[in-house]
């Protein structure tokens, strides 16, 4: 079928574009809001994208903790994102992780339990009665990190996406949002969409509200703990809409990609792991991270431990191995059963082939993670557009310059839930209306094989520019030609045969371009962003960077820090 063939229509009160944590926490209190939902994915609705394959941390807390509160979770949080996140909105977060964590259970997930000393089951049999088990975390103050027992994100869509069907809400799978509707004022109406599996079929979905639940943008990197469908879509479609974007400098890469005696299989160390005794070592068998994070060695922030083991790879210090080059890990100090509670899917590996964890070298490197910057939205999930939000990954603002280890699973339920209300009670009072037309490409579309280079290109320019540790000599140059290819996959005309790439490349061009502007912008380090011509944190810096459609990015000062939390 032609792209330009006729669209199927579909009208509705609240779009949720995006089924990940952040997606279907929003469909049901929409739905439950009493407006009607349509829910789309670019796959299965609680099996794919980011959420569904996470490791599924969360932080809370929760009455099991010591001497925890959620004062102290905000302060962590405030303070590991350098002090430019949004005050109200960690505290906001942290007030409503715990009351999640009881939605969750009330739809049948698990987290691990551990025994309480002296307590009985209704047997009367002694030591049986569990309660969550709290983790530590090189990053928060306290152990309050809660898994289920498999370590698997589908442990918590999977009880959303069974409520969001339950609930009647209209889940559309293997549906792409390629542009918001708007009206002629700029207010979204919907989103225009293609069919994945029908050739292109385009569908246009109208609503009173829409959500961008879409997550991140890991594809833009050639390693990456993400799937392959995590492309940039959210922030891509609010920039071309009008959007404002803040703080898309700001991307977290995941320091410890076990890539020995894995390759290409995204596992992932646990953070507790270095709590818990996991020490890393050089080629030269220097336990590097003693003089590079002092404080705290290898049980530091996310942002720190990457830096340091990207660092010494560089200074050719690196453990080669099949899967690349990365270095050392030593867990020789964890025994058998707290190696199995906090790695399960390394210690069945390991049981597997007979592996003995505590003399193998395993080697870790770090991979694209987490973009903490996205749309600018207030403490519900208001955008500067009216009748959009954000929630999850797509929204920034909440993590500032570095997320803290699994304050994301929180963070996509507690502003899911509240912009899915909001969105719902603004739906109630205003109608779709009649969207603008669209504006045809013109040119010609690109040929066999030019999506797929144009993405390499897209994705070693990213790496060497936009990774890690950044220069203004190698970011100004590929600012340049992200907006050329940005540019040039916008003027082209889809074919139906390579839509879902071509639009995808698009995403992604547009988030570099804006991620490498804000970069730039930034001259300072801090952080996730670190510049090796502006190498310390500057007092002058501390804020935001705004990024609004057809004007530099501008900066604003941090205003206060964070209140007294009960």
């Amino acid at each position: 079928m032609p792209a330009t063939a006729s669209p199927d229509i579909l009208e509705t009160d609240v779009l949720v574009v995006g089924a990940g944590l952040a997606g279907l926490r929003a469909a049901i209190a929409a739905r439950e809001a009493g407006a009607r939902v349509v829910l789309i994915s670019k796959g299965k609705i609680g099996k794919s994208g980011a959420s569904a394959m996470t490791t599924a941390g969360y932080a809370a807390v929760l009455p099991e903790g010591v001497d925890d509160s959620i004062a102290r979770h905000a302060a962590d949080t405030f303070r590991g994102g350098a002090e430019v996140a949004d005050p109200e909105m960690v505290e906001v977060l942290c007030a409503g992780a715990a009351e999640e964590v009881t939605f969750l259970e009330s739809l049948g997930a698990v987290f691990e339990g551990d025994p309480v000393p002296g307590a009985a089951n209704d047997a009367g049999d002694p030591q049986r009665v569990p309660h969550r088990h709290l983790s530590p975390s090189g990053d928060h103050s306290r152990s309050r990190v809660i898994v289920p027992p498999n370590h698997i994100g589908t442990d918590l869509t999977l009880p959303l996406a069974a409520r969001v069907g339950a609930l009647g809400v209209e889940g559309r799978e293997f549906l792409m949002a390629t542009a918001l509707l708007q009206d002629g004022e700029g207010r979204v109406l919907g989103a225009r969409c293609v069919a994945l599996r029908e050739d292109a079929r385009p569908v246009e979905i109208r609503a009173g509200a829409t959500i961008l639940a879409a997550g991140g943008a890991g594809r833009l990197f050639p390693l990456t703990s993400n799937p392959n469908d995590v492309t940039g879509d959210a922030y891509a479609l609010a920039a071309r809409a009008g959007a404002r974007l803040r703080d898309m400098e700001f991307i977290q890469f995941y320091p410890w990609r076990c890539i020995d005696p894995f390759d290409r299989a995204r596992v992932a160390v646990q953070p507790s792991t270095f709590s818990l005794g996991g020490k890393l070592y050089n080629a030269e068998g220097e336990r590097f991270m003693l003089t590079f994070n002092p404080e705290g060695a290898e049980a530091g922030t996310r942002d720190l431990c990457a830096r340091g083991i990207f660092l010494e790879i560089q200074a050719g210090r690196g453990v080669a191995c099949k899967g690349g080059q990365g270095v050392r890990l030593d867990l020789s100090d964890l025994d058998a059963e707290t190696f199995a509670r906090s790695n399960p899917k390394i210690a069945r590996h390991c049981a597997r082939v007979g592996i003995d964890h505590r003399t193998y070298s395993f080697v870790v490197t770090p991979e694209a993670h987490f973009w903490m910057g996205g749309l600018a939205t207030d403490a519900v999930g208001a955008t500067t557009l009216e009748g959009l939000w954000a929630a999850g990954e797509a929204a920034g603002g909440i993590h500032g310059a570095n997320r803290l280890n699994s304050n994301a699973l929180p963070d996509a339920l507690v502003f899911g839930a509240r912009a899915g209300a909001e969105a719902a009670a603004y739906a109630a009072r205003h109608h779709p209306g009649a969207p603008a037309p669209a504006v045809p490409a013109t040119g010609e579309p690109f040929a066999d094989g030019e999506l797929a280079a144009r993405l390499r290109e897209l994705q070693t320019l990213a790496w060497d520019a936009l990774g890690i540790v950044r220069h203004g000599n190698r970011m100004a140059p590929a600012l340049a030609r992200a907006e050329e290819i940005a540019a040039d996959v916008t003027a082209r005309p889809v074919a139906p045969t390579t839509a879902r790439a071509h639009h995808e490349l698009g995403f992604l061009a547009e988030t570099a371009r804006l991620s490498l502007a804000s970069a730039l912008f930034r001259q300072e380090s801090r952080g996730a962003h670190f510049r090796e011509d502006f190498p310390k944190p500057s007092a002058q810096w501390r804020g935001t960077v705004m990024l609004d459609p057809g004007a530099p990015p501008h900066f604003i000062p941090a205003q206060g820090g964070l209140s007294d939390v009960a």
